[in-house]
């Protein structure tokens, strides 16, 4: 984040220096880049092994000339469409020729479980668990096809909007506490990960519904997590 813009005081309530200040005094910029380049060579040669380390210590050092970098080619990319001018407009804004419309709103049924979304926030938390997240985030498309005109939309929905969720707002009690178990666990399923499989049709995208692909994830879905991960330096 810019320094301009950045007051690390905000966060750091100690009397701690803050990091950017340690930042400035124990790293120069010469021994920043070495790290960095460093780091770029066990990435590319990881795959061969490492034959030797280095030190990053600079005693016994032999300083070398600089070398200017290349200036970088243009980019032969051109944009397929006309800019458009800035506008505070709270709607979709796209270029002549093109066309915009909605996909996979918040509340699309996945499956024959969930209801039809309601605009008065009365659907359970059992329909949200089977319908497409609140508010769409980052996402990607995963053909099932060469064609690419089949496929699986992975949507993340990263927060929720209570007052919708429900007709009147979360419930609280005289304590302020929650008392209705269905509107958190509605608010549960509003927030994770959206598996909606889409597919070309005469020129547009549609959702496919009701199919096997379909699913939700959310921070009450049981899972099994598997993998590993192994790094070898090799002397």
């Amino acid at each position: 984040m810019s320094k301009a813009t950045f007051n690390p005081t905000r966060f750091n309530k100690s009397k701690n220096t803050p990091f950017n200040e340690v930042m400035d005094a124990h790293l120069s910029r010469r021994n920043f880049v070495k790290r960095g380049l460093g780091l770029s060579a066990m990435t590319a040669f990881g795959g061969f092994g490492l034959s030797a380390c280095g030190s990053d210590n600079d005693d016994n050092s032999t300083e070398e000339t600089p070398t200017t970098p290349e200036t970088p080619t243009q980019s032969s990319a051109v944009l397929g469409f006309e800019s458009i001018p800035g506008s505070l407009t709270d709607a979709v804004a796209i270029p002549a020729g093109y066309s915009a419309y909605v996909l996979a709103p918040w509340g699309t049924p996945l499956n024959s479980k969930a209801a039809a979304w309601k605009d008065d926030g009365s659907n359970t938390a059992e329909d949200q668990a089977n319908s497409v997240g609140m508010h769409h985030d980052g996402m990607h498309f995963f053909p099932l096809s060469d064609a690419g005109d089949d496929g699986l939309l992975c949507i993340n929905h990263e927060y929720i909007d209570q007052s919708a969720l429900h007709p009147t707002g979360p419930t609280y009690d005289t304590d302020g506490k929650r008392t209705v178990i269905d509107e958190i666990r509605k608010e549960i399923n509003a927030h994770g990960v959206s598996v909606v499989r889409i597919k070309l049709v005469s020129g547009m995208w549609q959702v496919v519904e009701n199919d096997s692909y379909n699913r939700r994830f959310t921070g009450a879905t049981v899972m099994d997590v598997a993998g590993c991960f192994s790094l070898q330096l090799i002397p």
